[in-house]
């Protein structure tokens, strides 16, 4: 049990740290970009991938980079890009394409230092290890504690605009019927 409060107090450490400006910047940016992508690899990926599913059932236009129905970016798209070490060669060159491209883009990083935040300045920072450095934040192995953060600042963001919409029954309409 340890293990687990270590875990979430972790966690609510690096939340306290997230200024609260950060989900009403995201939340005006979804709302001002007719596309959003979304682009990582790993678990970082995978709560990308959350965050995707999530904006397609509050009624935006979402993708994941990579899946075969995906379209071309195309300018006045967003695209979200997250990599704890801000070294991933594929979230690095989708981030470079894309802001050739003129889409906004937009970084999830831990690495202020990286060749991501060299192409775009992280919009959002956190406090955790990488694959390639650790962290006195975090006593969890490698990225553990930044793709926790990447789903709970999603899922703030998620609950924000749920409320705001008037609550999950459109949520809930938009859910997979075919399970």
């Amino acid at each position: 049990m340890t293990e687990i409060l270590s875990v979430v107090e972790e966690i609510q450490r690096s939340a306290a740290k997230v200024p609260e400006d950060k989900i009403t910047s995201l939340i005006q940016l979804l709302q001002t970009h007719p596309r959003i992508f979304v682009c990582g690899t790993g678990r970082s990926g995978l709560m990308l991938k959350t965050f995707a599913m999530r904006l397609m059932q509050l009624g935006f236009t979402s993708f994941v980079v990579g899946e075969t129905t995906t379209p071309s970016v195309q300018k006045g798209d967003l695209l979200l890009v997250a990599s704890a070490s801000g070294e991933t060669g594929s979230v690095v060159q989708a981030a470079e394409k894309a802001r050739a491209t003129g889409v906004t883009v937009i970084s999830l990083t831990a690495s202020e230092k990286s060749s991501l935040s060299a192409i775009v300045p992280p919009f959002l920072l956190l406090d955790a290890g990488t694959k390639f450095a650790h962290s006195e934040a975090s006593v969890q192995p490698l990225g553990s504690l930044f793709e926790q953060m990447l789903l709970v600042y999603f899922d703030a963001v998620v609950l924000r605009m749920s409320r705001d919409s008037g609550g999950d029954g459109e949520m809930a309409r938009r859910h997979a019927s075919l399970e």
